[in-house]
């Protein structure tokens, strides 16, 4: 794939660089961590993510897929209020806030912020239809706070299979439109009734195919 470089284990992410991301305060505990996992990995087999591996690990974990990639694993390094930051073994990094993908990088066409008014997902969990503006930006090309208009409805419950469960979620589905770069395409995410996102299919780049994750082990509170 020539949008993404390639790491040793099955997941396509590289180093995020912003001030909230210090390579050199993370515990060498996270590593060990993915050390004592290693041997699950395989160039043609990624059947190494099963609840018995995800139970062993004494982090939150989350399970990524890129477009038609094979699944990685990442586990918590830091959280801050609504902010996560996830870690895999080559010392990649992705930034999840409120259950969104907002930083990147490594990519082909890195994310580098995403601004918008809140936690929108929460507000279309309780039923309000929302239409608003976001503001993307990226690094290569350079394009700073590129405008997307965004539609947010909640569809109804599902029944999701998780990794380890099976849990009825409340579907979102969002549309995303740029008209001048003819992007458009839909996200969806699967949240509980207290807003938190277990699951999702987000499309966070025009040049880049859809990230799909599943939270494996969510964070404590």
């Amino acid at each position: 794939m020539t949008y993404l470089k390639k790491i040793y284990i099955p997941l396509f992410l590289f180093l995020i660089s912003c001030s909230s991301i210090d390579k050199q305060k993370i515990s060498p505990a996270y590593f060990e961590a993915f050390g004592a996992i290693k041997d699950y990995f395989s160039e043609s087999d990624n059947e190494f993510i099963t609840p018995e591996v995800i139970n062993n690990i004494p982090y939150a974990s989350l399970k990524l897929r890129i477009g038609k990639g094979k699944p990685g694993l990442l586990i918590l390094e830091q959280k801050t209020q609504e902010k996560e930051i996830w870690i895999s073994a080559d010392q990649v990094y992705l930034v999840i806030e409120n259950g969104r993908i907002i930083q990147t990088k490594g990519l082909f066409n890195n994310l580098t912020s995403y601004i918008s008014q809140g936690d929108m997902l929460k507000t279309a969990l309780n039923n309000k239809l929302l239409e608003t503006s976001v503001y993307y930006s990226y690094d290569e090309p350079l394009l700073s706070n590129l405008p997307v208009e965004v539609k947010l409805k909640k569809v109804g419950l599902e029944e999701v299979n998780l990794i380890n469960k099976k849990i009825k979620l409340n579907l979102i589905e969002e549309q995303i439109i740029n008209s001048y770069i003819n992007w458009k395409v839909k996200n969806y995410f699967w949240v509980d009734d207290e807003g938190y996102v277990w699951k999702s299919i987000q499309n966070i780049s025009p040049k880049l195919p859809p990230f799909e994750f599943e939270v494996t082990k969510k964070p404590a509170d």
